[in-house]
């Protein structure tokens, strides 16, 4: 029998500059989660280091993969780890120095690595905040692939951060039989405040889909600070549960009954007339 709901939760932090206190932090909120019954949770972008030297971190990346494994299989739960540095890409080449790919590692309940998706969209902008001027390309690669995963019923499609502002990704992943599309992300307090609610609302309406946003919050040194505001979002744009502006753990349901008798009065992916192949359509 089909399962129709799920408890998922979307975890908030504040991340810094030591791994091991991010991992501790991530830790006791997966801890909370669990404790609350989310059956899935997703960790932000950047939870394991934020503003760090992303090569020094990228080769602790197999060990940081195991600990999200290890974490997933204690707590039964499955994890989404919003985004860690690879020195290597998907097939195992190298990424050239100084570049790193930032990718999501989705893990099942029994510990088992299902998924990396590594992140499409570069945020490549200026701010008027006091950070000012955001390069992402300066230590990231783009990746290349669209990612859905499978966890038990439930069909999740990979994004994270800056992908939000992209409409066709969110339509790729839903055409590949998305139900849930989760975005780890580390929103700076300037663009949250202005267009992280809206994103994810509208991207739920467009897509038919749940949308789980989970964000960094806080400030992260003198210069960075992210919005919070981490949330679950159903297909008809209504915020289910959402968190304020500090470090925490929300666990809210996502019910499938829903999310198919809202595609079936509306069904707006059958009225689709544009096609979308890949990222790099000619």
């Amino acid at each position: 029998m089909t399962v129709q709901r799920y408890q998922i939760a979307a975890i908030q932090m504040t991340s810094g500059k030591q791994p091991d206190d991010n991992l501790r932090q991530a830790g006791a909120l997966l801890a909370e989660a669990r404790q609350k019954g989310a059956e899935l949770a997703v960790l932000p972008e950047n939870f394991a280091g934020y503003g760090v030297d992303y090569r020094v971190l990228g080769e602790r990346h197999d060990e940081l993969v195991g600990w999200l494994c290890e974490q997933a299989s204690s707590l039964d739960m499955a994890i989404i780890g919003g985004s860690l540095p690879a020195l290597q890409r998907p097939d195992r080449q190298p990424v050239p120095s100084p570049l790193v790919r930032t990718c999501s590692i989705a893990v099942n309940a029994a510990g088992e690595c299902l998924a990396r998706y590594d992140k499409l969209h570069l945020f490549d902008a200026d701010v008027q905040d006091a950070q000012g001027r955001y390069r992402e390309s300066d230590f990231f690669e783009p990746g290349q692939e669209v990612v859905t995963t499978t966890l038990g019923d439930l069909q999740v499609g990979m994004a994270i951060c800056y992908d939000l502002r992209f409409p066709a990704l969110a339509q790729r992943l839903v055409a590949a039989g998305a139900h849930l599309l989760v975005y780890p992300s580390a929103f700076t307090a300037v663009t949250g405040a202005a267009h992280w609610q809206l994103l994810l609302r509208a991207t739920a309406v467009q897509t038919g889909c749940y949308v789980l946003g989970a964000n960094q919050c806080g400030q992260h040194g003198p210069r960075r600070a992210t919005y919070g505001h981490s949330m679950l979002v159903d297909p008809w744009g209504r915020v289910v549960d959402s968190l304020s502006d500090s470090p925490g753990a929300l666990v809210a349901e996502l019910d499938l009954a829903t999310m198919n008798e809202l595609r079936q009065s509306m069904p707006v992916q059958q009225h689709q007339r544009f096609r979308i192949e890949g990222p790099y359509d000619t």
